[in-house]
């Protein structure tokens, strides 16, 4: 296997593995960060959705979990609705899991895209903006700053010092994700960098990154971002080809539920007019999949699509929410298999 050039950073995603009879339920995922510390991943994440059976709707209690289980890798959330909570709150949260990671937590966060979720927390979805925009405001002033008080729109209180302070300084990291272009300026000017999301082509992907590198440069800011992708890797090729369509035909029915740009509206307006997509043309914008070659391959032509320094990816990922059984398509042992991999094969060729 060739080297590319340049060396990237890899991050990747926790599947929510739950096995309810268990005596530890979480094993499987404390296992598979174990895996991800070990196969040089810098940052596992979990994601977060309420009332949806195979969705952490508290992800930050199981990252506390995680942060006792591993050493040196970071925490992450991808992505946590911060719009839906008190911010004041989950600042006290968010730094109880720094102090116990020692330091080790970014708070990945977006705006969701389900209405009932902000129903249900007494919150209208046509507000999710404003909210993330506040939300977004308290959690640096309360990290930053003892003693602070804040008068805003959804949020109040007195004058209050968060305990404990977190670890990190001034804060822990605040990634902010979208594809809207306000939700891409918000990522500029509120968060310490943006996440691309795993659904949107590339070129959807390309013109996001123009909007949030001109408004970092009018901020006088650093452009940071990183890219997530949905990825299926084997050392067979063949039996990846085999699994791709029934992973992709998953992938498709989740995308429904949260399409948002022109580009990805487009495929499935072709998918519903009776045209026969190829997977593999749906899966070479959008995936990384393959051999490890394939995939060093489809890295390497996304950044230099991109100029991407950071690859997030989330193994077996992506069933729809009323899938009903696992958020994925692959077991732990597959989907350690693939992280395994992926470290041997994959990491080395860009570090």
């Amino acid at each position: 296997m060739g080297r590319a050039p340049g060396r990237m950073e890899f991050s990747c995603s926790l599947p929510v593995l739950r096995d309810r009879a268990a005596r530890h339920p979480y094993q499987h995922m404390f296992d598979l960060a174990r895996v991800a510390e070990a196969s040089g991943f810098s940052t596992v994440t979990i994601g977060h959705h309420h009332f949806m059976a195979e969705n952490l709707s508290d992800p930050l209690t199981v990252l506390a979990a995680v942060a006792a289980r591993t050493d040196s890798v970071r925490l992450g959330t991808g992505i946590f609705q911060l719009p839906l909570h008190d911010p004041l709150r989950v600042a006290e949260q968010v730094a109880t899991v720094d102090e116990l990671s020692g330091g080790r937590v970014t708070l990945g966060v977006g705006l969701g895209w389900w209405p009932t979720e902000y129903e249900a927390h007494g919150a209208r979805f046509s507000e999710r903006g404003a909210r993330m925009d506040e939300a977004l405001e308290v959690l640096r002033l309360v990290w930053s700053e003892e003693r602070a008080s804040f008068d805003g729109r959804f949020t109040r209180f007195p004058e209050v010092t968060v305990q404990p302070r977190p670890v990190q300084v001034p804060h822990p990291p605040l990634w902010v994700a979208g594809v809207d272009d306000r939700a891409v300026r918000r990522a500029a000017r509120l968060g310490d960098a943006w996440i691309a999301g795993p659904v949107q082509s590339l070129a959807t992907v390309r013109s996001c990154l123009a909007v949030y590198r001109d408004e970092c440069a009018r901020l006088a800011r650093p452009a940071a971002w990183a890219l997530r992708r949905y990825a299926w890797v084997g050392a067979d090729g063949d039996r990846v080809q085999d699994v791709l369509p029934r992973y992709v035909e998953s992938l498709l029915a989740h995308w429904r539920e949260s399409v948002e740009d022109l580009a990805e509206r487009s495929l499935f307006e072709r998918i519903d007019a009776g045209e026969m997509v190829p997977p593999a043309e749906i899966a070479a914008d959008r995936l990384v999949w393959g051999t490890p070659d394939q995939a060093v391959a489809q890295i390497e032509r996304y950044r230099a699509g991109t100029g991407c320094t950071h690859l997030h990816v989330a193994f077996g990922a992506g069933l729809p929410a009323d899938a009903g059984g696992p958020s994925g398509l692959g077991d732990a042992g597959e989907v350690a298999e693939m992280m395994r991999l992926f470290g041997s094969e994959v990491i080395p060729a860009f570090a």
